[in-house]
This record gives structure tokens, sequence and C-alpha cells, in this order.
């Protein structure tokens, strides 16, 4: 068991955008990684493939995601599960930061 104080963890800032990743391999996890994520408005991710699920769940702001070419509008209180391996780009869309975790 390891208890992670979020503080201590790396964070990264990029073209308005903030990233940090709250439990992966520098915690010893080898097959799963949890990140918390904000894009600032009419900002996005370029597409990218991961080799596990990922799930992200909105806390706050709106977002349009695109797995594979499907297109799903997310907002708070939402998750959303992308299979392993899929093509998946995220856009933001609305007025507030998009937050994920």
């Amino acid at each position: 068991m390891e208890l992670i104080d979020n503080a201590e963890t790396q964070k990264f800032y990029f073209q308005g955008n903030f990233q940090q990743t709250l439990a992966g391999a520098d915690q010893g996890l080898k097959t799963f990684e949890v990140w918390r994520l904000s894009l600032a408005p009419g900002n996005d991710i370029p597409a990218s493939r991961h080799q596990g699920e990922v799930v992200a769940l909105t806390l706050r702001g709106t977002g349009r995601v695109v797995v594979d070419g499907k297109q799903v509008n997310i907002r708070p209180d939402t998750t959303l599960v992308i299979p392993p391996g899929a093509c998946a780009k995220f856009p933001t869309s609305g007025r507030k930061n998009w937050s994920c975790s």
C-alpha cells in the first residue's frame, strides 16, 4: 500500500494546459496510471493511443472527444472509457477549463 501526496508529484504546464501524473511508473505501477488534466478553453490534446484502457472522469467544463473517428460530448459528472489501442483526441469547448482525473 502507498499513500501519495499529490502536492509532491511532478506537474507539467504547456500551451495553457496542465497535466499531473498522480500515480504511475514512479510509484511502482506497471500497467496503470492516474492523471489529473486541465485544458484551457479552445485547447486540445493531440491524437494519441494507449496500450491500456483510458478512463476520463470529467470534473468540470465541457469537451468533445473523438475516439477512432467517433465523436462524443463530455460534461461534468460523466466518465468516458476508451478501449486499449483506440486513437483519441480531446478538444475542449465551452468557456471554462475542462478538468478530469
